[in-house]
C-alpha cells in the first residue's frame, strides 16, 4: 500500500475513505439529503426575496396613493346642452377640474324634465365620481310622473347650491306679441289659441306657465319639450308662440335678435337685459317661481368626499373669473355654496302641499 494513500496514513481510513466513494449508496443518500437542504434553503431565500419586494411595492403604492379625485368625474345634466343646467355645468366643470386637479365631464342625460338623469345618478355607485346638477323639477315629480325609482331626500347627498336664475317670457321677434299687454289681449279674446313652450312636464318652466294662466285668468296651450334649445328653436320659426325659459339658456338669442323678451320672471330687473321689466312691472305680480341649482352625489358617498367636493365648489364660486361669467350669463351666484341650502330646498318642495 502506498504511502500516501489514505488507508496507509490511517488504519480505518481505508473503510472511511471508501464510505466516501461514489460507488458506495450511502455516499449518494447522503449527497441527496445535502442538496435537498441546499434546495430548500434557496427557495426560503427566493420566497423571502419575493416577499420583501412585495411589501415594498405595496408600501411604496400605499405611500404615493393619490387622494379623491383619483379619475375624471361625470357631472351628468338632466337637459340638452345650450339650457341653463348645461351651460352652469360646464362653466362650474371648467373651474372645478382646476380646483381638484382632475378632468370635470359633462354628461347630458335629458328627458322627463330631468328625472331620467336624476334616477340614474340616485342608483350610480356611491363614490364621488358621478354627480349631479339637481333642479326643484326633481322633488315634484312624484306629482307627474309615478315610474321613477328615487327620491330626491333620501336617494342624494346634497354637496351645494350652485346659482338661481329668473326665468323670462320670449317672443319671436317677428310676431305682434311685443308685450305681456299683447300676449293677455289676444289669449283674451281668443282662449287656446297661443301655444307657450316649456323644457318639459313638470318643470319650473311649466309650473310657471301654469300660474301665470291663474294669475291672468288666460288659457295657453301647453307644449312641452324635452329642452329648452328645441324649443327655442320652434319660437323662432313661428310654431309656437311663447317660451318660458330660463334667462341664462335664452340670453344669446336675445341677445342676437332672434327672440323678444317681453318680461323676466324676477323680483327685479337685472343687469343682463336691464330695459326688460319684470312681469310684476308689467302687471301680473306674484309669477316668481326661481329655477335654483344644487351639487348632488348619490346618498352613501363617503362625507370626507362630500366634505372635499363642498370645498372646492366654495373656491371656485368665489373665483372673480367664473362669477363675472355666470352674472353675466344671468345666473345669481351665492357666496357660500350650502349643503343645508340645497338640503333644505328639496325638502320644502317635497313636503309642500
Amino acid at each position: 500500500m502506498d504511502s500516501d494513500s489514505p488507508g496507509a496514513r490511517h488504519p480505518t481510513g481505508l473503510i472511511r475513505f471508501a464510505g466516501r466513494m461514489p460507488g458506495n449508496p450511502h455516499f449518494f443518500r447522503r449527497r441527496e439529503h445535502m442538496d435537498t437542504r441546499v434546495q430548500h434553503r434557496k427557495r426560503r431565500l427566493a420566497a423571502f426575496a419575493v416577499l420583501g419586494g412585495l411589501l415594498h411595492a405595496g408600501a411604496r403604492a400605499f405611500s404615493t396613493e393619490r387622494p379623491y379625485p383619483k379619475r375624471p368625474i361625470a357631472l351628468t345634466v338632466g337637459y340638452p346642452p345650450g339650457g341653463g343646467a348645461d351651460i352652469l355645468a360646464r362653466s362650474l366643470g371648467e373651474y372645478l377640474a382646476r380646483e381638484l386637479k382632475q378632468k370635470v365631464v359633462v354628461h347630458n342625460k335629458p328627458g322627463a324634465a330631468s328625472n331620467i338623469a336624476a334616477e340614474a345618478v340616485a342608483h350610480a355607485r356611491p363614490d364621488g365620481y358621478t354627480l349631479y346638477i339637481s333642479t326643484r323639477a326633481n322633488t315634484i315629480h312624484k306629482t307627474m310622473y309615478g315610474n321613477f325609482d328615487f327620491d330626491v331626500a333620501s336617494d342624494f347627498a346634497p354637496v351645494g347650491v350652485l346659482a338661481k336664475v329668473p326665468n323670462v317670457i320670449v317672443t319671436a321677434s317677428g310676431t305682434f306679441i311685443a308685450t305681456i299687454a299683447d300676449l293677455i289681449a289676444f289669449a283674451s279674446a281668443h282662449p287656446g289659441r297661443l301655444t307657450y313652450a316649456s323644457t318639459g312636464v313638470g318643470s319650473d318652466t311649466h309650473l310657471l306657465g301654469e300660474l301665470f294662466q291663474q294669475q291672468t285668468g288666460i288659457e295657453l296651450l301647453h307644449v312641452p319639450y324635452r329642452g329648452g334649445a328645441a324649443a327655442m328653436a320652434d319660437v323662432i320659426s313661428g310654431r309656437v308662440d311663447m317660451l318660458i325659459f330660463s334667462l341664462p339658456g335664452s340670453l344669446p338669442y336675445i341677445k342676437a335678435g332672434a327672440v323678444r323678451a317681453i318680461a323676466l320672471m324676477s323680483d327685479a330687473r337685472l343687469p343682463a337685459i336691464e330695459d326688460t321689466p319684470t312681469l310684476a312691472e308689467a302687471g301680473v305680480p306674484g309669477v316668481n317661481l326661481e329655477t335654483w341649482f344644487g351639487l348632488m352625489a348619490p346618498a352613501g358617498t363617503p362625507q370626507p368626499v362630500i366634505a372635499k367636493l363642498n370645498e372646492a365648489v366654495n373656491t371656485v364660486l368665489m373665483n372673480p373669473g367664473l362669477r363675472a361669467t355666470l352674472a353675466g350669463r344671468g345666473y345669481v351666484v351665492p357666496l357660500s355654496a350650502s349643503r343645508h341650502v340645497v338640503g333644505g330646498e328639496h325638502r320644502c318642495v317635497a313636503e309642500s302641499p
